[in-house]
């Protein structure tokens, strides 16, 4: 997702919300963060340790807990998870799915690990290996996706045999790269970090 597109969907996800503290204490900062409706749409219950630096999410948006080790504050913790995402990630130690696949983005990552080969190469591949024939490149990225669609399962990407055998002809190497291929962070974990930055703004932490 682009960073306008991010901006529009928690814009438009968060655009009545209002945050409600539950718990502020030397240990715990509790918050809600709901509808101004009462709507149960893209809730959100957040739990600060400030003692352990952990941040539990739990809600109609999933559920994580990330941790950091040492005491944290929400004016601090508020900007590392919104400024970062890749950072957020990489405290979380417990979570519902962070990433998800699409084709487009699979079949767009592997165009460009293989934007260096022959035309004809490609072509000749795939009319080996793949499921259909094809007779110009555009075909066979068209073909690919088509069977690289039946490849994803929930939130895994599992390359079929054929999709393998192609892609080895071409590059050895290929296991190096394709399973990471179409890998995008999830909507949820931009939604939890802005959700939170915000409501930590309305109660002016």
């Amino acid at each position: 997702m682009t960073t306008e597109k991010i901006k529009q969907m928690c814009e438009k996800g968060f655009a009545t919300h209002k945050a409600t503290l539950i718990q502020n204490t030397d240990r715990f900062l509790i918050i809600d963060w709901r509808r101004a409706d009462g709507s149960g749409d893209y809730y959100v219950n957040y739990i600060v340790d400030k003692k352990r630096g952990s941040l539990i999410v739990s809600g109609d948006l999933g559920d994580s807990i990330a941790t950091w080790y040492n005491h944290i504050n929400a004016s601090d913790l508020k900007c590392w998870v919104k400024n970062d995402i890749g950072y957020y990630i990489s405290k979380l130690q417990c979570y519902s799915n962070l990433y998800y696949y699409e084709s487009e983005n699979i079949i767009a990552d592997i165009k460009e690990e293989l934007k260096n080969t022959d035309v004809d190469d490609l072509i000749n591949a795939y009319n080996r290996h793949g499921s259909y024939y094809a007779d110009t490149g555009e075909e066979v990225w068209e073909n690919l996706e088509d069977e690289l669609s039946s490849c994803i399962y929930g939130n895994h990407f599992q390359p079929s045999d054929y999709v393998k055998d192609f892609l080895y002809e071409l590059d050895p190497d290929y296991w190096k790269w394709l399973y990471d291929c179409g890998k995008r962070i999830h909507p949820r974990v931009y939604l939890w970090a802005d959700g939170f930055y915000r409501a930590c703004n309305q109660l002016g932490f």
